[in-house]
C-alpha cells in the first residue's frame, strides 16, 4: 500500500483551513471568503478519504503510516501517525464527506454574523481534531484527538458567548465530559503499565498474556470516556442543552463527529473489549437502556433540535447495543446511515429555523411545506429513515440490530423493539406539527418565512438522495469491515492468531445470529417473518398514532398528558436525572463546603487562633497575680522554683 503517502492531507487540510481563517480571516477573509476556504479544506480531506477508501477495497490489508515522532519516551516513541484500514476509512469518509456538505449549508445558515471568521475556523479545527482521534494507531494520538474534539465543542457550543444560557451550555458539556475522560485517561495509563506500549498493533498482540481482570478494567475505563463523549447514561446530560450553538454545530457534533467518537473507539479497540465478556455485557446494557431512556425523553420535548437530539442519544444506544451484542460491523454501517440521515434532520430544522427567524418552539410552527417545500421534503425523508421504514437507510442499520437482540436477549429486543416505536411517534409528531398541523406561524413571521437559499438546499438534496440508496450497500460495508471487524477475518499482522481465538470466545453469542447481510434478502426476510412484520408495524403504528393525534386530532394530546400524568412528568423531567445530580453534585456538594468551612475554617482553623489568643489573655492574667513588688516573695518563688527542678532532677536520674 505504498501508494497512500497522500493520506496525511486528510487530517491537515482541514488544519491549514483553520490557521488560515484564524490568522487572515478578520482581515482579508471575511464573508463569504472564510466559509469558501473552509469548505475547500475539508472538501480536500473528503476527496482524500473516498481515494483511500477506494485503495483499501481494492487492495485489502492495512497502512501503517508514521507521519513523525512526537514524544520520545526512551526506547519507546510516541508518533503522530495514520493507521488506515476499512474501518479508519470508513469512519474518514463519514467524517470528511458529511462535514463537506454541513459546511456548505453553513455558508448560507451564518450569512451575516459578525463573527464568521471565528465560526469556520473553530469549525475546521473540529474536524482537525476528529480526524486525528479515527486515524491514530495508538493510544496517546487518539487522547489528543478525544480531549481536541471537547475542546472545541466547548468553543462551538458557547458560539454565542453573550448568551448566558449558551455559556452555561458549554460549560456544563466541558464539565460532564471531563468526568468520562478523567476514567478514558486512568484507562490508557493501565494499559501502558500492563503492556508497556501505547501502540494498538502491539497492544492487540500482548492481549493474550493479560489476565482477564486486567483486560476488563482497562475496556470498562475505556469505555468510560466513551459515555461521556457519546452522551450515554449516566454522563448524558449535556446533550440537549449542547443545541445552544448554531444549527451547523449541532449537525456536525450529533452526526459526524464527537458522539460519534464513542462508538467508534469500541469498535477500534475490538480486540480488547472482545477479549472481556464482562466489557461487552457492560456496552450491551448501557447503550440498550440508553436507546429506550432517550427515546422517551424524545416523546415530550417542544424544541425541534432537541427532538432530534434526544433521538441521537437514542440512535448511538443502538450502535452500542450492536457492539455489546458483538456485531460490531452492523453498529458502524448504522453510525454511517444514522450520520448521513441525522445530518440531514439537522440541516432541515436549521433551514426551518432560518426561515422562521429562529422559533424553536414546534407548538409555534405549522404548514411551513406550503412555504418551504424542500425543506419538508427532505426533512420527511430523514423521519422515515430514522423511524425505520423501508427502503430508507434507517431500516436497513438498524432493524437488524433490534432482530439480532431477539436471537441472544429477548428483553434487550424488547426494549430495543420498543424505542423503535417511541422513535417513529416522536419524529412524526415533530413532522405534523412543523410542516403539516394548523397554520400556528404569527402574522409577521408568516410574512417573511421562506424556502431556504441554493447553498442550504443542495446539502439537503444530496443527503436525502444517499438517505434512499445507502441502505442498498449493506452487505458491501459489512464485508468491506470484515477485515477490521471479524476475527476470522483478520491477517496475522493485524491480530495475532492467539488474540484471535481470545475474541472469538467472547464474541462466541454473535455467531448464533443469523440476519442476511443482503439488502434485498434482508427487506423481503423482515417484511415476511413474524418478527420483521412486527417491527415494521410498530414503526408504522408510532407514526399512525403521531398522525391521530397531531394531525387528524382524532386522539386529543392533553388527555394523552393527564390520563398518562405520572410517565408524562417523568418523561418530561428527563427522568430527573438533572435533579438527581443537582441534589449530589451541586446541592450537596455547596451543602459539603458549607459543613466544611464551618468544621475547617471556624471550628479548627479559628479555634486554634482564637484559642490561642484567648490562652494568652488567661494565662498572662493569672501569672499577673504572682507580680506583687515584694522582694521577699519573689525570694521565696525561686526558692520553691529550684526545689521542683531539683526533685524533678533527682527522680528522671
Amino acid at each position: 500500500m505504498e501508494n497512500l503517502n497522500y493520506l496525511w492531507i486528510i487530517p491537515f487540510s482541514p488544519l491549514i483551513a483553520s490557521v488560515i481563517i484564524g490568522l487572515f480571516g478578520y482581515k482579508f477573509l471575511r464573508e463569504p471568503l472564510a466559509g469558501i476556504v473552509a469548505v475547500i479544506g475539508v472538501a480536500i480531506a473528503a476527496v482524500a478519504s473516498v481515494a483511500g477508501f477506494i485503495h483499501v477495497h481494492e487492495v485489502g490489508g492495512h497502512y501503517d503510516l508514521k507521519l513523525f515522532t512526537w514524544l520520545p519516551l526512551g526506547d519507546y516513541n510516541i508518533s503522530v501517525s495514520i493507521l488506515w484500514d476499512p474501518l479508519s476509512a470508513l469512519m474518514s469518509c463519514v467524517v470528511t464527506v458529511i462535514s463537506t456538505f454541513i459546511f456548505i449549508f453553513a455558508t448560507g445558515y451564518m450569512r451575516g454574523e459578525p463573527a464568521y471568521p471565528r465560526f469556520f475556523a473553530y469549525l475546521s479545527l473540529f474536524v482537525f481534531m476528529m480526524l486525528m482521534l479515527t486515524l491514530s494507531d495508538n493510544l496517546v494520538q487518539l487522547f489528543f484527538g478525544w480531549e481536541g474534539v471537547g475542546l472545541v465543542s466547548y468553543l462551538l457550543i458557547g458560539y454565542y458567548h453573550n448568551k448566558r444560557s449558551a455559556a452555561n451550555a458549554a460549560f456544563e458539556s466541558f464539565v460532564v465530559n471531563r468526568v468520562g475522560d478523567w476514567s478514558f485517561l486512568m484507562g490508557i495509563l493501565l494499559a501502558f503499565v500492563t503492556f508497556g506500549t501505547l501502540d494498538y498493533l502491539d497492544i492487540f498482540a500482548k492481549l493474550p498474556e493479560a489476565g482477564y481482570w486486567t483486560i476488563t478494567i482497562i475496556a470498562l475505563l475505556l469505555f468510560g470516556g466513551a459515555v461521556g463523549k457519546s452522551a450515554q447514561i449516566p454522563l448524558h446530560i449535556w446533550l440537549p442543552n449542547a443545541m445552544e450553538g448554531p444549527t451547523p454545530v449541532s449537525a456536525l457534533i450529533h452526526a459526524a463527529t464527537m458522539v460519534a467518537a464513542g462508538v467508534y473507539m469500541v469498535a477500534r479497540l475490538m480486540p480488547v473489549f472482545a477479549s472481556s465478556s464482562i466489557a461487552l455485557d457492560t456496552v450491551l446494557y448501557i447503550g440498550t437502556a440508553s436507546a429506550f431512556v432517550a427515546a422517551t425523553m424524545g416523546l415530550v420535548q417542544n424544541d425541534i433540535k432537541r427532538i432530534i437530539a434526544y433521538s441521537t442519544m437514542s440512535q448511538l444506544g443502538y450502535m452500542f447495543a450492536a457492539e455489546g451484542l458483538g456485531l460490531f460491523g452492523d453498529g458502524m454501517f448504522h453510525l454511517a446511515s444514522h450520520a448521513t440521515f441525522k445530518a440531514l434532520l439537522f440541516l432541515a430544522a436549521g433551514s426551518v429555523l432560518i426561515g422562521i427567524h429562529h422559533i424553536l418552539d414546534v407548538w409555534k410552527m405549522g404548514q411551513l411545506r406550503k412555504y418551504m417545500p424542500i425543506t419538508a421534503a427532505t426533512f420527511l425523508v430523514g423521519a422515515l429513515s430514522l423511524a425505520g421504514i423501508p427502503p430508507f437507510a434507517g431500516f436497513f442499520s438498524k432493524d437488524p440490530i433490534i432482530e439480532a437482540a431477539y436471537h441472544i436477549n429477548w428483553v434487550i429486543w424488547a426494549l430495543l423493539w420498543l424505542g423503535a416505536g417511541l422513535t417513529a411517534f416522536y419524529i412524526f409528531r415533530l413532522y405534523f406539527l412543523a410542516f403539516e398541523d394548523g397554520d400556528r406561524l404569527d402574522p409577521h413571521t408568516k410574512e417573511h418565512v421562506h424556502e431556504s437559499p441554493w447553498n442550504m438546499t443542495m446539502p439537503l438534496i444530496v443527503l436525502a438522495t444517499a438517505t434512499v440508496v445507502l441502505g442498498f450497500f449493506r452487505e458491501f460495508f459489512l464485508e468491506y469491515l470484515r477485515p477490521s471487524l471479524d476475527p476470522r477475518a483478520m491477517s496475522d499482522s493485524f491480530v495475532p492468531e492467539e488474540t484471535r481465538k481470545l475474541m472469538e470466545e467472547g464474541l462466541a453469542r454473535a455467531h448464533h445470529v443469523h440476519v442476511p447481510e443482503d439488502a434485498i434478502h434482508f427487506m423481503v426476510e423482515s417484511l415476511t417473518s413474524p418478527l420483521g412484520i412486527l417491527a415494521l408495524i410498530t414503526a408504522i403504528g408510532g407514526i399512525l398514532t403521531a398522525y391521530l393525534v397531531y394531525q387528524k386530532k382524532v386522539i386529543s394530546y392533553e388527555w394523552l398528558g393527564e390520563t398518562f400524568k405520572p410517565l408524562y412528568k417523568l418523561f418530561y423531567n428527563r427522568w430527573y436525572f438533572d435533579h438527581i445530580y443537582y441534589a449530589i453534585f451541586v446541592y450537596g456538594y455547596y451543602k459539603l463546603s458549607v459543613f466544611m468551612w464551618k468544621l475547617g475554617d471556624r471550628f479548627i482553623i479559628d479555634g486554634i487562633v482564637d484559642g490561642s489568643a484567648k490562652a494568652s489573655v488567661w494565662t498572662g492574667g493569672k501569672l499577673s497575680l504572682t507580680q506583687t513588688g515584694r522582694i521577699s516573695a519573689y525570694v521565696l518563688q525561686m526558692t520553691l522554683g529550684i526545689a521542683v527542678f531539683l526533685g524533678l532532677f533527682l527522680l528522671i536520674k
